[in-house]
């Protein structure tokens, strides 16, 4: 449960409305959706989920499950899309088409009070004199920065943050603990780096050389001297790599949002607002078009391209081409989902059947005996 300064329901709905507006325009359009408030007046001094409700909360339900565990928890409010408006039975609650888009607005607001302040400290220049750095921004302590940084203005660079030369931070981008920027690398406005993430470390490359003398392989590398270029409204997961192109960059477009643990290889190009889950691994030189979904621990193989609006189901793998548009796609190699599932069931459920009928054509004496033992038995 997250403790929020008491506030009635119907300004909560307003500010939570305002902000949501505020954040969309910010980010390229949309609009909050319309709230029907019932009982404005109740007070709210806190937020939970449902199923730890209890007085003065506030939670979201989007089935009747949920809804049942916030009444049984005593809740003193609801957000709760119209068709389970009907069984709120008096209940005070907010009544809009996306209940979770609403309740993200209001952790927003309550975010600055619950997420505990940066700590600052005094950051390490390699040449201070080379540097632009924009108004208001925040170190925290142990940061490293090299020479000819330029970070904008509002910009947080968290605790042993490490900048390299020629690095570009844009305004209001959040660098969380450890993260790691490269040389040359360029990260745009009101981005998120989670903690431990790596932009811009070496692809992974070499030449073979076989050694008949020694009867060896020999991997010879091949240095990586593109950069990573990262667009505007992005948010990177902890522990996620994104590497630098061989000699043309790779790069991450506007509003992409990565999970914890993905491997972006070099000279990738993630298109714009793409979802990427965890344990995502893009092969080199993949394309991956606008708004696809690659959802957790699928693979694209080196060079693999990705149409625009198409999503990768969990554990797929991907070689070669898959067309735009918003179809799922699933198995390895990758399928239209649905044909994907018919063979799975084709695997299951026929394929034993089929062993059974070629064992009783072996030992069967004529097609009359055959149609008894195996057609009649089922």
């Amino acid at each position: 449960m997250i403790p929020l300064a008491s506030v009635s329901l119907s300004d909560l709905a307003q500010k939570a409305s305002q902000r949501l507006n505020d954040d969309l325009a910010l980010l390229g359009g949309g609009r909050a959706p319309s709230v029907e408030t019932l009982g404005g007046e109740t007070l709210i001094s806190a937020l939970s989920s449902a199923e730890e409700a209890g007085p003065g909360a506030l939670c979201f339900a989007t089935s009747p499950d949920y809804l049942a565990k916030a009444k049984a928890g005593g809740a003193a409010a609801v957000v709760v899309p119209p068709s389970l408006a009907p069984r709120l039975e008096g209940r005070p609650a907010l009544v809009v088409a996306e209940p979770r888009l609403l309740f993200a607005a209001i952790l927003s607001l309550a975010k600055d009070a619950a997420i505990p302040p940066l700590p600052l400290g005094e950051p390490y220049f390699l040449d201070r004199s080379t540097c632009q750095i924009g108004q208001g921004v925040a170190f925290g302590p142990r940061c490293y920065v090299g020479r000819r940084v330029k970070i904008g203005d509002g910009a947080v660079v968290g605790p042993d943050v490490f900048l390299e030369d020629d690095v570009e931070i844009g305004e209001g981008t959040i660098l969380h603990p450890k993260v790691v920027v490269r040389w040359g690398c360029r990260i745009g406005r009101r981005c998120q780096i989670h903690s431990g993430a790596v932009i811009g470390e070496d692809g992974f490359g070499y030449a073979q050389v076989p050694s008949p003398e020694t009867g060896r392989l020999i991997h010879y590398k091949n240095p990586h001297l593109g950069r990573v270029i990262v667009g505007d409204d992005v948010e990177i997961g902890a522990l996620s790599a994104v590497d630098r192109g061989l000699v043309a960059d790779t790069v991450v477009e506007r509003g992409v949002k990565m999970d914890n643990l993905v491997q972006i290889g070099h000279n990738c190009h993630l298109g714009q607002d793409v979802i990427v889950v965890a344990q995502v691994g893009c092969g080199g030189h993949s394309q991956v078009g606008d708004r696809v979904f690659l959802l957790g621990q699928c693979g694209l193989s080196h060079g693999s391209v990705v149409g625009a609006d198409a999503i990768v189901t969990g554990q797929t793998g991907v070689t070669g081409r898959i067309p735009p548009g918003r179809t799922a796609w699933s198995g390895t190699p990758n399928r239209p989902m649905a044909q994907d599932l018919r063979s799975q069931a084709m695997v299951t459920r026929d394929l034993p059947r089929w062993r059974r009928f070629w064992a009783e054509f072996r030992k069967s004496p004529s097609f009359e005996a055959l149609k008894k033992a195996f057609f009649e038995g089922e």
